[in-house]
């Protein structure tokens, strides 16, 4: 039995994809630990991998102290349910204020080998907080 000649092409070419592209294969981190500081997450294979390792809430706003397994790194998301004067902490670290209204911010990775604290704020203006979370420590 002859094969079209198309069948042939498409299984040689299919072949040679994946022996070229792998699937399956692991991304390797964008960073690792103290590499990781400093770093904004967004955009990062951390981002990715992240989950919440610790969540306060504070009237209608919470902090999530974010975890990235396969960046061993830690940044602190505050989100709102509606839009104001923001900022994430990572305590004795780094603080992003928002410069506007905004439902969620978050601020720069921090190596995470070690206890890791974060907090969220808002206010009425920017750096003008007039409530906070407890420290999500993880």
């Amino acid at each position: 039995m002859k094969l079209p000649r198309l069948t042939v092409l498409l299984t040689i070419l299919s072949v040679l994809v994946l022996t070229l592209f792998p699937t399956g294969t692991a991304l390797a981190a964008t960073c690792t630990a103290s590499s990781c500081n400093g770093m904004d997450p967004n955009g990062t294979t951390c981002w990715n991998d992240a989950y919440n390792a610790v969540v306060r809430y504070a009237s209608t706003m919470y902090n999530a102290n974010k975890y990235s397994p396969g960046c061993i790194a830690n940044w602190s998301y505050t989100r709102n349910t509606s839009s104001t004067y923001l900022a994430a902490q990572t305590v004795g670290v780094y603080t992003y204020h928002g410069n506007q209204p905004y439902l969620y911010v978050w601020n720069n990775m921090w190596d995470g080998t070690g206890t890791v604290c974060t907090r969220g704020y808002m206010g009425p203006t920017v750096q003008n907080y007039n409530v906070s979370t407890s420290n999500a420590c993880a």
